[in-house]
């Protein structure tokens, strides 16, 4: 975690000192997620523009038949393709480290909370009200959160007890 990033999260939480590593692979899920998206979006424009040249130059409707000097313009659109690849691949193991630090957290409840918090980054009102959950309780959530050293190592308060174990 850069020194940055530190201070971007001191400030974020009033000032205590975050201690859960797994935040910061969190907050970087959204941005991920949109660069995936993004690279998808490129790689199609370019397979749609390289069919709609070859459409052109050829004058079949598909884009077939003799490729009249496309050889190029293929060979380019697939080392491009390979570049995107390997990005995405990048990009789908920060997704898949961020899925196994959520499954980690037991409770539902919790889950939901996190997932608002660190990664959609939802401000802190918007969480209260959606939750119906009272000022105190979400600070001392945050709180719990940001001083354990994992996701996996919080004590999560359920909010609801029954009697006699029903």
């Amino acid at each position: 975690m850069s020194e940055q990033e530190k201070r971007d999260m001191q400030e974020e939480s009033g000032g205590r000192a975050i201690r859960n590593r797994d935040i910061v692979t969190l907050s970087n899920v959204l941005y991920a997620m949109q660069d995936v998206s993004m690279t998808e979006e490129r790689r199609m424009w370019l397979q749609d523009r390289l069919t709609s040249m070859s459409q052109q130059i050829t004058g079949m409707p598909r884009g077939g038949g003799p490729t009249g000097g496309m050889e190029e313009k293929f060979a380019i659109i697939d080392e491009l393709e390979e570049k995107y690849a390997k990005e995405n691949s990048a990009f789908l193991e920060e997704l898949r480290k961020a899925e196994t630090i959520l499954n980690s957290i037991g409770s539902r409840k919790m889950r939901t909370f996190v997932v608002m918090r660190y990664v959609m980054g939802i401000g802190n009102a918007e969480i209260q009200e959606k939750l119906c959950m009272k000022r105190r309780r979400f600070e001392q959530l945050c709180k719990l959160i940001e001083q354990a050293p994992s996701m996996g190592k919080v004590k999560w308060p359920e909010g609801y007890r029954l009697k006699d174990g029903k």
